[in-house]
């Protein structure tokens, strides 16, 4: 089929009035303040540039921009000041749009490859949990093309079509095609009504590049279900209205400005970890769903442990939710400061893509993150991701959070301690990403089912949590195990009668 071209301002700001009419806003999963902006081509990616066969591939949709967004077919993006709810990750963005399901019309989203670790469109059901998605490995570049994200070495750039339809999904669904028309409550399949959230995400973009990946965003159009009637075309966009006026609101440094806070250590707050506020022990647990979430919450808030018979308790939901990401499966651990001003976290390192010495597709997995988010706010404050994080000579990874003025003085780079502020919050709750997982890698947080112990799933790449204090750390000396090991006698010792 011949992508047709639209560069008429009238008809695209008339499309993006009845959008903007049909549609309603919904609150981005992750965030992050990086603004895209298209780079020239021939920037650094990495070690792959954009492929230079553009005369061999189809030509991607070309459209008008607008001032401060406008008829861009995202409405929303995410952005660490403005849109840092849902528990995001620092390294990834989300851009966002609620698509009208009009029965015979079909959404089709013309994009090039991006120079990133990651990208993927995701839709929504109404109880937010992701009913369809597709990755980039998994989608076939329009004809001449190559697909970076399947064959190494492939340069980045080509173009590529999706479809969203609005259908159930088919026993042999079609390929670069995404299914919205329906989702499962139990094993009942439920019409979706009126439209879904549609999401595009980028995840650590190459070296030089923003997180548009240097290729734009993907445009949208909603057209016939045959594909020939455009019936409402979108503007091409750098970023759209919501929530920085297409990027023309200045950065607030919020993060920053919470990162100095230094959290008072109330002598009641803080009464050696004898105030009835939080478990004595940190628990780890698999992310299923927000109101399994919210109720391990309060439940661990109040000092009742629940652990993994949250399955008898709860009802399952399934499918994650609160805008997860299909490709994702996230343990979440809560801390509280009641229990000391120092808190750590610690798991032997799956390898990841573009690891040095990891052959191209052998990764463990295709990227990992740790991130501390408040979980009243949801606000991601600090984030460590694999490519950042510091290992030891076992291969581990240890993440210490407390207060500027509480870090111990051994929490540096020199003894592999990946350090993060804690922020003004009375809790911290440690979310840890795996992102699509090797079929031979049977260790990572997917392969934990509902009731099953992460630690027994996961073995020595399970989370481990603790909590301390300044001085325990620093009398522990350099070592992490030897830190780590100094910390969990001390947790343990909160929950000695």
């Amino acid at each position: 089929m011949t992508i047709s071209t639209f560069k008429t301002s009238t008809r695209n700001l008339s499309g993006f009035l009845l959008l903007l009419g049909s549609l309603l806003l919904v609150a981005c999963s992750d965030g992050n303040s990086s603004i895209p902006q298209s780079q020239d081509a021939s920037a650094n990616s990495g070690g792959q540039t954009p492929s230079d066969n553009e005369d061999d591939v189809q030509q991607s949709v070309q459209r008008d921009q607008y001032p401060f967004g406008i008829a861009c077919g995202w409405e929303v993006a995410s952005n660490t000041d403005l849109m840092n709810i849902a528990y995001p990750d620092e390294s990834a963005k989300y851009w966002v749009s609620m698509v009208p399901m009009i029965p015979g019309t079909r959404l089709r989203i013309n994009g090039r490859y991006a120079a990133l670790r990651y990208f993927s469109f995701n839709v929504y059901d109404p109880m937010l949990r992701p009913s369809d998605a597709i990755a980039d490995f998994e989608i076939t570049p329009d004809e001449g093309g190559e697909n970076p994200f399947v064959k190494e070495g492939a340069g980045y750039g080509d173009t590529y079509t999706v479809y969203v339809e609005f259908t159930g999904k088919p026993e042999n669904p079609a390929p670069n095609t995404v299914y919205a028309g329906e989702f499962f409550v139990a094993d009942a399949a439920l019409p979706q009504p009126l439209m879904t959230g549609l999401f595009y995400r980028s995840y650590a973009p190459n070296e030089g590049f923003d997180f548009d990946g240097g290729v734009g965003l993907p445009i949208l159009t909603l057209e016939t279900a045959d594909g020939e009637v455009e019936l409402l075309p979108t503007a091409d966009c750098v970023e759209p209205l919501l929530p920085t006026l297409g990027n023309t609101l200045p950065e607030l440094g919020l993060n920053d400005v919470l990162g100095e806070v230094d959290f008072p250590d109330d002598p009641f707050l803080l009464a050696n970890g004898q105030t009835p506020l939080g478990l004595p022990d940190v628990q780890t647990h698999k992310f299923h769903g927000l109101p399994e979430f919210y109720f391990v919450f309060l439940a661990e808030l109040l000092g009742l442990p629940i652990g993994e018979q949250i399955n008898s308790i709860m009802p399952e939901t399934g499918g994650g939710g609160f805008l997860s990401n299909i490709h994702n499966a996230y343990t979440y651990s809560i801390y509280y400061r009641s229990k000391g001003n120092v808190i750590l976290f610690r798991a032997k390192a799956p390898t990841y893509r573009t690891q040095a010495g990891v052959p191209f597709a052998s990764e463990q997995l295709r990227y990992w993150s740790v991130c501390q988010n408040e979980v009243a706010s949801q606000r991601y404050f600090a984030c460590i991701r694999d490519d950042e994080a510091l290992l030891d000579d076992q291969g581990y990874f240890t993440v210490i959070i407390s207060d500027e003025a509480d870090r111990p003085a051994n929490a540096v780079d020199g003894n592999d301690i990946n350090w993060m502020p804690w922020g003004p919050y009375l809790d911290a709750g440690v979310i840890y990403r795996h992102m699509l997982p090797n079929e031979n890698y049977v260790e990572s947080i997917h392969d934990v089912e509902r009731g099953q112990n992460v630690d027994d799933v996961m073995g020595e790449y399970a989370p481990q949590a603790a909590y301390c204090t300044r001085e325990i750390v620093e009398a522990a000396g350099a070592k992490p195990a030897d830190i780590f090991a100094a910390c969990r006698e001390y947790t343990e010792n909160l929950a000695s009668p």
